[in-house]
C-alpha cells in the first residue's frame, strides 16, 4: 500500500511499512508538471491496454504473484511498481524522470484522481 500526497507543486510516493525495504525507496517526489496522464485500472485492464508488459524484469525490489515493489522494466521504459492485491491500481505516465510509469496501490485511488486535477 501506497500514500500519495500533493504539496509544492509535487506529488509525492510515499511506501507503507515493509514496502520502503522491499523497494528500496522511503519516498519518491515529481513535479506535477512532469505527469502526463493518471487513469484507475484494475490489472486485467492494464493487461489489454498493453501496460502491463512495461513491467517484464524486476530490476530491484519484490516480485511475487499478487505483491509487487520496486524498480520493474520492460519495452525499453522503467516502472516504479507498489501494488498488492485484487484492488484496482493508479496508473501514473511521467515524462523527464527517472520513473516512465508508476504502478499504486492507494486506499482511495479516486479520491487521489480527484485531487491531481484540482490541482493540475
Amino acid at each position: 500500500m501506497t500514500d500519495v500526497e500533493f504539496s509544492n507543486g509535487k506529488m509525492i510516493v510515499i511506501p507503507k511499512g515493509l514496502d520502503k525495504l522491499w523497494g528500496f525507496r522511503g519516498r519518491l517526489e515529481f513535479p506535477i508538471d512532469h505527469i502526463t496522464q493518471m487513469t484507475i485500472e484494475s490489472k486485467q485492464q492494464l493487461k489489454e491496454d498493453g501496460k502491463w508488459d512495461r513491467i517484464k524484469i524486476r530490476a530491484l525490489g519484490l516480485g511475487m504473484p499478487n505483491k509487487k515493489v520496486g524498480t520493474f522494466m520492460g519495452n525499453r521504459t522503467t516502472s516504479y511498481l507498489n501494488i498488492s492485491g485484487p484492488d484496482d491500481i493508479l496508473f501514473v505516465e511521467l515524462h523527464s524522470e527517472k520513473y516512465d510509469f508508476l504502478f499504486l496501490t492507494v486506499a482511495d485511488p479516486n479520491a487521489i484522481k480527484e485531487r491531481f486535477l484540482q490541482i493540475k
